[in-house]
């Protein structure tokens, strides 16, 4: 079933957070709208935004009514507000699109359900653009070996570094019900957290397709956070070791090493 009547659950549930968010929101949604593959519903949480962005939801409802759900909430985090959404969702597979990002291509969808359909994972990941800085990058390094190096040494880089992007991660809906939702003590950087928790536990498969862009700016959480989301990250890394006793060995004894090297020589020549 490529289109979304509303008799039934959708294929997918997308969960966009806003809170004045009309800047970027329109971006977000032409980018879901535009979907060869329309099996989804598109919901939001507004945290009785002052701005242009309800406008802009209502006008999207109007052209798509299956499609679109609205809801607002008193703001409590964007945790609480994404976990909200989990609650909501009907869909057998949950995307966290924030306002701000958008997905990369017509054929995202499309894409994603069928690797779904014929590989059966509980998340898939995928590459992701980054707009906002000086020059094109991407979360995925470009060249197809350090990809292939990055997604075999996952679990250890974790302890380095998020290479997830939240907005080209995919996750069935059964992975939220069998290891609880995102964790609201964290404030910036509970999707790392969670990734931690499933990935000992779940089947992954990652993609080198590009599935979202990803924008920095100044107004971001992890900007304008950003001690916070450092000290999350320190306190996530110390929980986890001892559930990645290998994996952080590799990093440690390994990696680790081998990447302060490779910064040191970037450095000086």
């Amino acid at each position: 079933m490529n289109k979304f009547d509303g008799s039934e659950s959708p294929f997918f549930s997308i969960i966009t957070c806003t809170l004045n968010s009309g800047k970027y929101l329109r971006e977000n949604i032409a980018s879901v709208e535009s979907q060869s593959y329309q099996n989804f519903e598109h919901i939001f949480i507004d945290a009785f935004s002052n701005d242009e962005t309800i406008k802009i939801i209502e006008d999207y409802k109007k052209r798509l009514p299956n499609n679109v759900r609205f809801y607002q909430s008193p703001p409590k985090g964007i945790s609480n507000a994404m976990n909200e959404g989990i609650d909501l969702a009907r869909g057998k597979v949950i995307l966290h699109l924030h306002s701000d990002d958008r997905l990369d291509s017509d054929a995202v969808l499309s894409w994603i359900a069928e690797i779904f359909e014929k590989r059966d994972p509980s998340i898939v990941i995928g590459n992701c653009r980054l707009m906002g800085l000086d020059s094109e990058k991407f979360t995925w390094a470009g060249g197809w070996l350090k990809r292939f190096l990055a997604r075999v040494f996952l679990k250890p880089l974790l302890f380095y570094t998020n290479l997830v992007p939240h907005p080209s991660t995919y996750v069935s809906k059964k992975v939220f019900e069998r290891n609880g939702k995102f964790q609201e003590k964290y404030r910036v950087v509970m999707d790392y957290d969670f990734w931690f928790r499933v990935f000992r536990k779940e089947k992954v498969v990652i993609t080198d397709r590009v599935l979202s862009s990803y924008r920095f700016h100044g107004d971001t959480i992890s900007t304008t956070q950003k001690a916070l989301g450092l000290k999350e990250i320190e306190e996530i890394r110390r929980i986890y070791r001892n559930d990645y006793k290998l994996s952080y060995g590799i990093f440690k004894f390994l990696l680790y090493p081998f990447l302060g090297v490779r910064r040191c020589l970037r450095t000086y020549l």
